[in-house]
């Protein structure tokens, strides 16, 4: 099985599936790390799959995907900003490890019918995105390549993602392989809108410019990201909640 970081390294935002159910002992796994990761934030994911091939069990835009999607993850929270940070976070946690069980995967918030799925949504809360899980074509169809290709056109460098009074090759490998992190995690509409500032010692997350109403989304998403790069350089540990929050180190 993979390790996170060699997750962080093989996922690529999925739009092409096979014909073909994830088996049972695999939506088991999924599933009880849903379970896990509900308990630990208080979110209420989802997993949805259909019973039998023949019929996508959600309808996504037939301009950015193709094959059928038998498997989806409902990321159900909150409407405040604390609870689509979690759900980016969380829902990272739950790709990387979807990715892990060699599983295709693609987060999306808006190219997808909402009519065509039925979630169980608590008073309050929403579904921020939906995660399509399936196992990736062999041959990635070109109008897949060239819409990958258009939305990494607009990738920042990683000397972009720093914010200190040091250049960027002077910081330590830790932060390094954090923000190398970030910039292979995905990112809504690739805004790319969570920097990391490095200042005494210490490391930040803050986002420095609008998401298009998910920005706190990806600074969960970034967080994960640069914590397992983080700990790939030998330092664990853990971003504390909101924006311009502190890594603490374990």
């Amino acid at each position: 099985m993979l390790t996170e970081w060699e997750a962080i390294q093989t996922r690529i935002s999925c739009r092409s599936y096979q014909d073909r159910l994830i088996e049972p002992e695999v939506l088991g796994e999924i599933k009880s790390c849903i379970d896990a990761l509900n308990a630990e934030s208080g979110l209420h994911f989802q997993l949805l799959t259909a019973g039998e091939k023949g019929q996508s069990i959600i309808k996504m835009s037939p301009a950015m995907f193709s094959g059928p999607i038998y498997t989806f993850a409902a990321l159900v929270g909150g409407e405040d900003p604390v609870s689509s940070e979690k759900v980016g976070y969380y829902g990272q946690k739950l790709v990387l490890y979807a990715t892990r069980l060699g599983l295709g995967t693609c987060w999306v918030a808006g190219t997808y019918d909402k009519n065509s799925i039925t979630v169980d949504v608590p008073e309050g809360e929403k579904v921020w995105d939906v995660i399509p899980m399936g196992y990736a074509t062999d041959k990635v169809p070109l109008k897949q390549k060239m819409i990958r290709a258009a939305i990494r056109k607009s990738d920042r460098k990683p000397e972009q993602f720093l914010e200190s009074d040091m250049g960027y090759a002077d910081t330590p490998e830790w932060i390094r392989k954090g923000i190398e992190a970030i910039l292979k995690g995905p990112s809504a509409v690739n805004q790319q809108p969570v920097n990391i500032v490095y200042k005494d010692g210490k490391a930040y997350a803050k986002i420095w410019k609008d998401g298009r109403g998910l920005q706190y989304n990806d600074l969960g998403i970034a967080k994960r990201q640069f914590e397992v790069g983080a700990a790939e350089a030998g330092m664990t540990g853990h971003f504390l909640p909101g924006d311009e929050a502190e890594f603490i180190p374990e």
